[in-house]
């Protein structure tokens, strides 16, 4: 039982000391912007497609509307881009930009609104890397 106390001891101290060096530092990660209104939680709230059926019907729904991607409701966007994740997860958000990234044209577009809507606190990193990101 004392071996599990120093243990844990051990653990929570290395913890409250990483803690303290980025609070420190200022890297500690911000907290959602006021401006993500209580309808716009994280992206747990969009959970990954059941299949890949789901997954590409979600993706086609906001790159196949007449709607700019930027007049894209915040639920439609985030369940088009966490299908984007889920159809291909070795594809990164950040690379998107890039020629040798992987990334389609059409889903640059979607990964360039992505980061314009972070930008604009209106996605929180969650929801800008969603798992698999």
């Amino acid at each position: 039982m004392k071996s599990i106390l120093l243990t844990l001891r051990h653990f929570f101290g290395k913890l409250i000391s990483q803690f303290r060096n980025r609070c420190q530092q200022g890297t500690l990660p911000s907290l959602p912007n006021k401006a993500l209104s209580e309808n716009n939680a994280s992206s747990t709230q969009f959970p990954e497609p059941k299949s890949s059926q789901e997954a590409h019907h979600r993706l086609h729904k906001i790159l196949n509307t007449i709607q700019p991607l930027q007049e894209i409701s915040y639920e439609d966007f985030m369940l088009g881009w966490v299908a984007m994740a889920y159809i291909a997860p070795g594809l990164n958000p950040d690379e998107a930009g890039d020629e040798d990234g992987g990334w389609p044209r059409g889903w640059q577009l979607v990964a360039a609104e992505a980061f314009r809507r972070f930008e604009l606190k209106e996605l929180t990193k969650e929801d800008l890397y969603p798992h698999p990101y």
